[in-house]
């Protein structure tokens, strides 16, 4: 080979290495600037879809895209989060979770995953039934942006998700859903009651606890978080010692409270060793102008 073709050809290498595209999966805004694309083990995830079960099994797998059942918006989006080996999820009722491993474009679940035992509508215990039979077949995922797709061995879409926006801590109302009654168990709050909660920028804190108003001040040291002790008006209430009980053990589960975490519209108060205190989730604008009237 002539020394000069050898020098073109060295050219050619290195011009064609300085202007390699990027394959990244997003991308370039209008700015010019790239769409982060998030961590699967960092974002909380809204599932939008699922892959139906009611396929004809000698139907292509090409088609199997085609296949994928939406979910109807809800109060509580069905989600899953991925963070230090554990997926966990709820679909609206029940939360389930399990062990997982990543390695590269590779995602495997554990079959065997843990869920609470509570008794829920046949369209929410029929949908959690899929999500986590699919989740046991995740072979793999694939991303694009904000959207991952989890797909079973033959590359099919089982689950479509996509990153779900953390609610603020302050600034909004929260609907308490479970709480710690003393006795070493999550329970309900009374029928016909609603218990709230709010925190301001301020420090401050209130809400119902299903009969009276009731007010505090809180500390917040990044995920530490601390209520002082509750004041609350003195109204006459319905069923009072239902209710009364009901209060008092709220309150001394806010008393428990030394850190909190938040995924997508849920949050968990809780205890100085971990556990939950308190279980809430935000309260839609909608509802809450209803309540203003």
């Amino acid at each position: 080979m002539s020394a000069l073709r050898t020098l073109v050809l060295l050219g050619l290498i290195g011009l064609t290495g300085m202007i390699a595209p990027s394959f990244a999966t997003d991308e370039p805004t209008a700015d010019g600037a790239e769409t982060a694309v998030p961590a699967i083990d960092a974002t909380p995830w809204r599932i939008l879809a699922y892959r139906s079960d009611a396929e004809d099994e000698d139907e292509d797998e090409d088609e199997d895209e085609d296949d994928l059942v939406s979910i109807e918006t809800r109060e509580l989006p069905p989600r899953l989060a991925f963070a230090e080996g554990r997926v966990s999820g709820n679909v609206g009722c029940n939360s389930f979770s399990g062990g997982y491993t990543l390695d590269g474009d590779r995602l495997t679940i554990d079959p065997r995953m843990a869920m609470t035992m509570m008794a829920c509508e046949e369209s929410l215990m029929a949908l959690e039934q899929a999500i986590t039979a699919h989740l046991a077949a995740v072979a793999g995922y694939r991303q694009a942006g904000q959207t991952l797709e989890l797909l079973d061995s033959h590359g099919a879409v089982l689950i479509l998700l996509e990153t779900l926006a953390e609610t603020p801590l302050v600034g909004v109302t929260w609907r308490l859903d479970t709480y710690n009654n003393g006795k070493e168990a999550l329970v309900s709050t009374v029928k016909g009651t609603e218990i709230t909660l709010a925190l301001t920028a301020e420090g401050t804190l209130s809400g119902s606890d299903g009969c009276n108003r009731y007010m505090s001040g809180f500390t917040l040291d990044e995920s530490r978080l601390m209520i002082g002790p509750i004041a609350t008006t003195r109204m006459a209430c319905r069923d009072p010692q239902a209710v009364a009980e009901q209060a008092a053990a709220y309150a001394a589960a806010l008393g428990m409270v030394r850190g909190y975490r938040i995924e997508g519209e849920q949050l968990w108060l809780t205890t100085e060793g971990g556990t939950t205190a308190a279980r809430f989730r935000v309260v839609p604008e909608a509802a809450k102008a209803t309540e203003g009237r």
